[in-house]
């Protein structure tokens, strides 16, 4: 993450609000960093949400989404805007290019493990090599990306049904087209193909790839399998769980 842009969602809110302030910020964080986890946008619309309740500014989560959006850019380039929306607004939300952000309604507990390769990589770097495969191969990469979002459309159903089985299979299956793409390493197939070997029901690389994190599913009674097996490959395993709150100011 970069600071620069924790310093601009901070000059953003102190204008929206009218006050010329300095603000002293201690950012404490347990979510890897440049891992794909989405951490420096948690961070910014943390930072851009407490500065607004500390100056008592009137900022809508609609606003701390829209001022992290615009940091988030300074970050990583070019971006979707689907971390400051989860992390603005939580729950589960579909991200399509052509219709924007939807709601949807996943009472399901979902069982994923994290694993953290430890390998560091650029969004930035890894948003570059998917542009040059469009560019580059536009026949391949057009069937890749209509694959890619009947996947998508297929989960969601899933989701409805809470149909994990089928949801797995969809994970394995888009992580086959992210290999393709290039954006794979061999640190996350390590971490894939051991989840898959001790029984999770679908693995795949999150975020930018390259490194960073990958996400596996499994049914409550094969989790400690797949966590063990991660840490045997060499990753660092930990639960996540689905929040619906957004985010929120905590009195310290």
């Amino acid at each position: 993450m970069k600071f620069e842009a924790v310093r601009l969602a901070v000059e953003k809110v102190t204008k929206t609000c009218g006050k010329d302030v300095g603000l002293n910020i201690e950012i404490n964080s347990t979510v890897p960093v440049s891992a794909g986890l989405g951490s420096s946008a948690a961070v910014i619309v943390a930072v851009t949400a407490a500065t607004g309740s500390l100056l008592k500014a009137e900022i809508s989560k609609e606003d701390v989404f829209r001022i992290a959006c615009e940091t988030e850019k300074v970050a990583h380039g070019t971006t979707s805007g689907v971390d400051p929306a989860i992390s603005t607004f939580g729950g589960a939300l579909l991200f399509q290019m052509d219709t924007g952000f939807k709601p949807l309604e996943v009472k399901a507990e979902i069982p994923i493990v994290v694993g953290d390769t430890g390998v560091g990589r650029s969004t930035r770097v890894q948003v570059e090599k998917v542009r040059s495969m469009m560019e580059n191969y536009p026949n391949i990469f057009e069937p890749l990306q209509r694959g890619a979002r009947e996947i998508v459309l297929r989960a969601i159903n899933a989701f409805k049904d809470d149909d994990l089985v089928t949801l797995g299979e969809l994970m394995n299956i888009n992580q086959g087209l992210l290999y393709a793409l290039g954006v794979s390493d061999e640190s996350l197939e390590w971490l894939i193909n051991a989840s898959r070997k001790a029984g999770a029901l679908g693995a795949k690389l999150t975020g930018a790839g390259g490194g960073g994190c990958m996400v596996a599913l499994a049914k409550n009674e094969r989790i400690e399998n797949v966590m063990d097996a991660i840490m045997t490959a060499g990753g660092r395993p930990f639960l996540a769980k689905k929040t619906d709150e957004g985010v929120k100011i905590e009195q310290g």
